[in-house]
């Protein structure tokens, strides 16, 4: 007779885009379980009447009414099904305020800011955007290999070529959140730009030479939390010259749900919104700990952010589970992904485990060998039995184990001045 082991439940979230629900995940009852929710974890959603304010309210720049008077073409930019942000709630916002200056549907076409991603299906640009978008306006993906001008180089030398569509148009917005980005410091404000509606010869430059350069001299710049470090200045740069006007960018709880909106020039409002970014996002370490579980749902499509956020391993030598519940996938990246097992992209590298991991298990019901190759070559685990996750780690820590669960390290990131 098999015996029983009593256990306890830990449930998070997970399927975004994909109904919004929660995971329950059983450990061993004897196990200490330390939940690492963000500060802003169950911060209340904003009414729409508090969006409409903040976009009457923008940092340096005039409403978005005034800036849309006697314009011919807008272009709404808006992030992909890599990032939580609810596009939904927003654009039908920001329409008003094209729609109070005289703007009429006709005038107005949306893009998604793919950069090096791949492309979109209607039922993305619906899980995005909602029905009603797809039936009044145009909506495009971005393509980075074709149709782009060259608009001239950034101070560190990358030549922005932006999308022709965009530059065509007369108003240009984005929407977006600012979130923790790996090397960016935080998301949002120019970002949407470069990578989002640039030419693959842009996002190679700022991805590639220009990160390897300045990873030689200033390494620890290129992390979550980081402000202003040179990578999202060239960013900024890019956005400057591609002429983005007007930036819409949201702070978001754990829930993907709207929780603050800055808006205005993207230099201004991402100064502003960084500051309750901060607040909101950063976690702090449990260097106690054996045991992580490094959850990914607002960013669940590039869910291994949540295996390498910085600060998360600190303390003694840990396991490491990183859970990805994404039925869409791993996101197609042209510059950074496998396509056979002699063709790669051109930024393509292998990743090892991160510092003071001693081993890594990625569990994920949606399970693809050629998507996790890079992950798995480094001696990673992939399962898509839980019972099975568990019993290799009952099996490393016989007696008892502390747990630290993070439930969403692709959204929140490890303080590192708590972490030092």
């Amino acid at each position: 007779m098999e015996e029983q082991v009593e256990i306890q439940t830990v449930r998070v979230p997970q399927r975004a885009y994909y109904g919004d629900s929660e995971l329950e995940l059983e450990l061993p009852a004897n196990w200490e379980v330390v939940l690492k929710p963000m500060p802003g974890w169950d911060a209340p959603a904003l009414s729409n009447d508090q969006i409409r304010a903040a976009l009457a309210h923008p940092y340096g720049s005039p409403p978005l009414r005034e800036l849309a008077r006697g314009k011919r073409e807008a272009v709404i930019i808006f992030d992909d099904m890599s990032r939580p942000t609810p596009t939904s709630v927003l654009w039908p916002l920001v329409v008003e305020e094209l729609h109070a200056a005289g703007m009429i549907d006709d005038q107005i076409r949306f893009i998604v800011g793919l950069g090096m991603h791949g492309s979109h299906t209607r039922e993305d640009m619906v899980r995005k955007l909602g029905e009603e978008a797809l039936r009044r306006f145009p909506v495009y993906n971005h393509n980075p290999y074709e149709h782009v001008t060259y608009v001239g180089d950034t101070r560190q030398g990358t030549p922005v070529e932006v999308n022709n569509e965009v530059w065509a148009c007369d108003l240009r917005i984005g929407i977006g959140s600012i979130l923790p980005h790996p090397f960016a410091g935080f998301g949002g404000g120019p970002k949407l730009i470069l990578p989002g509606v640039v030419s693959a010869r842009t996002i190679t430059h700022n991805h590639g030479p220009l990160q390897t350069a300045i990873r030689a001299r200033a390494a620890g710049t290129l992390a979550p939390g980081h402000l202003r470090n040179e990578i999202w200045q060239d960013m900024a740069d890019a956005a400057r010259l591609a002429g983005l006007h007007f930036k819409v960018d949201a702070i978001l709880n754990g829930h993907r749900q709207v929780i603050g909106v800055f808006a205005g020039d993207f230099e201004a409002e991402w100064d502003e919104g960084v500051k309750m970014a901060k607040r909101v996002y950063a976690t702090s370490p449990e260097p106690d700990a054996d045991i992580i579980i490094s959850n990914a749902y607002g960013k669940s499509n590039e869910g291994m952010i949540s295996a390498w956020s910085p600060g998360q391993a600190v303390g003694k030598p840990k396991d490491q589970v990183v859970v990805i519940t994404s039925p869409q996938g791993t996101v197609v990246h042209y510059l950074l992904g496998d396509f056979g097992k002699r063709a790669e992209g051109t930024l393509a590298r292998e990743r090892m485990l991160p510092p003071n991991v001693e081993s890594m298990t990625i569990y994920t019901p949606y399970p693809e060998k050629s998507a996790l190759l890079m992950f798995t070559r480094a001696g990673n685990v992939v399962e898509s039995d839980w019972s099975r996750v568990i019993r290799k780690l009952a099996d490393r820590h016989p007696a008892r184990a502390r747990v630290a669960v993070y439930p969403d390290l692709t959204v929140q990131y490890i303080d590192q001045a708590g972490a030092a």
